[in-house]
């Protein structure tokens, strides 16, 4: 067990060159069968070695770095954020069709620059029974009955019954077949690519009646198209089956790191490049559409934010400022006969003129008549 687990690494050590730490992350948590609890957030980034998912995005993104991209990660649409941003890789952890706000805006985006490219990755595939698969030969006798029984629980993403809204968008529309397993490539990216070594699954299938071009397909089935619109300025949607070449346990395959590395080539020139994460109904649109120009102003990341403290911040202050505890009184008035503020008014005028006979010439004609005044009537 420990040779084959050092040999593997090894190997990962030799052929991933940038992304290995990444790699070898992600085989030495399908290969030790320490713990059957492990991280398989889908389609995010973590940054952390340590903790990555299987079915993440670090070694892609990891690759593109390496390709040259500026990666970034978004979670919000933001239209001046996302100005001078050339390529968006989208993993939506979403079944359905994109909503059409959402085409909307990736419209209005991949017009206002020039061939800008858009990659969305199909929710068609999981990584997480194929790590308890990989792993379940590797543990000890007692607890392969435990790893086979999470296998059999897991199942690949296959929506029930959809309504026909959820099929489809302007680029395109869904069909869910039975996932299976591909034991053929055809296509420009299948090209020094093993088949029966890579480990490819064919799920999801898009069908649009825009301009294509099939990038990777099996037995005739697309499984990357390319897809361009005359209104895209040039721009290009990639669509993409599913991860199963794409997410982190899925690229310790040395035959599925070479289709990745064929997505970066197609991405374009490297550049500023976003992995979008969205959940269930797309990512958020910022600022979002209608209402009031207020309301888009607080409806708006960061400003929103900002906005929130800022009276949060005003709030303590004025209750720090002014603050009224009780029942108000009114405090007692100064007395203007205070002889003892002449004296002090005389000082303060010879500290600051340094003239003593000035200051003593300011003084009352009759001082005696003004200690008089201060001082009271007698008994």
């Amino acid at each position: 067990m420990t040779s084959f687990v050092f040999e593997h690494l090894s190997y990962c050590a030799r052929a991933c060159k940038g992304v290995w730490p990444l790699l070898l992350t992600v085989w030495a948590l399908v290969l030790g069968g320490c713990a059957p609890e492990f991280d398989s957030q889908y389609g995010r980034r973590t940054e952390r070695y340590w903790s990555t998912s299987v079915n993440g995005t670090d070694v892609l993104a990891a690759m593109f770095a390496d390709a040259g991209f500026e990666v970034s990660t978004r979670r919000i649409l933001i239209t001046s954020a996302m100005d001078r941003v050339q390529t968006i890789v989208w993993f939506p952890n979403d079944i359905y069709a994109p909503s059409e706000e959402v085409c909307e805006w990736f419209d209005e985006w991949l017009a206002g620059g020039t061939q800008r490219t858009l990659v969305y990755v199909g929710r068609g595939f999981d990584a997480e029974p194929v790590y308890f698969r990989k792993i379940a030969p590797h543990v000890p006798q007692d607890q392969q009955s435990r790893y086979r029984a999470r296998v059999a629980a897991q199942r690949h993403i296959r929506p029930p019954n959809v309504p026909d809204s959820k099929k489809q968008c302007e680029w395109f529309s869904i069909k869910w077949p039975e996932p299976q397993p591909v034991a053929a490539l055809d296509g420009p990216w299948s090209e020094g690519v093993d088949a029966a070594k890579a480990d490819v699954y064919l799920s999801e299938q898009f069908h649009t009646h825009l301009p294509t071009r099939t990038l990777l397909a099996t037995k005739q089935r697309p499984l990357v198209t390319e897809i361009k619109d005359p209104g895209w300025n040039g721009g290009k949607l990639i669509a993409i089956s599913n991860g199963s070449f794409l997410l982190n346990l899925p690229l310790v395959n040395h035959e599925n790191r070479k289709l990745a590395g064929k997505l970066v080539a197609a991405a374009g020139p490297p550049g500023r490049l976003v992995f979008l994460e969205s959940g269930p109904g797309g990512p958020p649109i910022d600022p979002p559409p209608g209402g009031s120009a207020l309301a888009r102003l607080f409806g708006a990341w960061p400003l929103n934010v900002i906005l929130l403290h800022s009276a949060v911040l005003g709030i303590i202050f004025c209750f720090a400022s002014w603050p009224i505890f009780g029942r108000p009184r009114t405090p007692p008035q100064e007395s203007i006969s205070d002889f003892g503020k002449h004296v002090q008014a005389v000082s303060q005028l010879m500290q600051r003129t340094r003239d003593r006979d000035y200051a003593f010439s300011q003084l009352p004609d009759d001082l005696e008549t003004a200690r008089a005044e201060a001082a009271g009537p007698g008994p």
